[in-house]
């Protein structure tokens, strides 16, 4: 591997503040030495009571930590954070129109791309490698000092809010400045209690710092089983996932606008969705329609999700 002295490590760094700015993004930098830690520290939350293991396997199971699973020339984690604002949608039924949301970190491809083909630009020229990187971003942010924790467990960037997509590659680029830190809450968050009074499961509370991640109404909607006769049909909010903590959050009054025109759904796709039309036999238009969303990969959820919100 080629060494890479102080002034090409600046140059580097140059060139990603550059591009990134462009985007209005941010971005850090982490040595890789700290995924044990972050394994250990999300692990932990089992250990210690904080979240079940079947909540661990169902959210955390798919992160690699595994060294076979890292690359093995790994040197840095760069973690980026690209605002983002939420998608709106119009499912059209029986001639009206049903309004709902999509949370700013569903939609990803498109993001993920433009990042990876930027580090990739960048690094290229010095013949090293950028790779995406299975980790836990929320928590690799907060460590990296580019976000704080609030009081929602949700991961808060200066300039964003928590309105932002993150992402993270791996590169064996030498040389890189390692911003690991200890992970830090919103000071905001200390006497403010507007979180725990939207959330319509009673997933936040004072007595923990992290929430009661199996209560949270994202949770069940991101799982194939039956609502829990407990969550009231209003709590639903968004297609997938759930925006009132963040919604109530004063931190979030700049930030909370759309990040596109509105998606529109014809009667005739709205219907296809509610009767649960297999993937493969949907309209080509509709597939891709859902595809350009990234919920391709909850289209199972849909007709469930999307029925409790028209009813409700």
């Amino acid at each position: 591997m080629k060494v890479h002295g102080d002034a090409q490590v600046n140059v580097a760094l140059k060139a990603m503040k550059d591009e990134f700015d462009r985007l209005h993004a941010k971005f850090r930098t982490v040595s890789v030495s700290h995924i044990p830690e972050i394994k250990d520290e999300i692990t932990g939350w089992t250990k210690q009571g904080m979240i079940q293991p079947a909540f661990y396997d169902e959210n955390y199971g798919l992160f690699k930590f595994d060294s076979t699973q890292i690359p093995p020339e790994a040197r840095s984690l760069i973690i980026i954070a690209i605002p983002q604002g939420i998608t709106t949608l119009d499912f059209r039924l029986h001639g009206q129109s049903h309004l709902t949301m999509i949370p700013p970190t569903y939609p990803y491809s498109r993001l993920r791309a433009t990042c990876q083909e930027i580090l990739t630009r960048i690094f290229s020229s010095s013949r090293n490698t950028v790779v995406k990187a299975g980790v836990p971003f929320k928590l690799l942010t907060v460590r990296s000092g580019l976000g704080r924790y609030g009081k929602n467990n949700i991961c808060y960037v200066e300039g964003m809010g928590s309105f932002h997509r993150l992402e993270a590659f791996y590169t064996d680029f030498p040389g890189l400045p390692d911003a690991w830190q200890p992970k830090e809450a919103l000071e905001q968050c200390t006497a403010c209690t507007r979180c725990m009074q939207a959330c319509p499961t009673q997933a936040i509370t004072n007595d923990r710092f992290l929430i009661h991640a199996d209560r949270c109404l994202t949770y069940f909607n991101e799982n194939e089983w039956d609502f829990p006769h407990w969550i009231p049909p209003h709590a639903h909010n968004a297609l997938v996932g759930c925006l009132r903590c963040q919604f109530a959050c004063p931190l979030n009054h700049a930030y909370v606008k759309p990040r596109g025109d509105t998606v529109v759904f014809t009667e005739e796709e709205t219907r296809a969705i509610l009767e649960k039309t297999p993937w493969e036999k949907l309209e080509t238009s509709l597939a891709d329609k859902i595809r350009q969303l990234d919920m391709d990969g909850y289209y199972s959820l849909l007709a469930r999700n999307l029925a409790v919100l028209i009813s409700g």
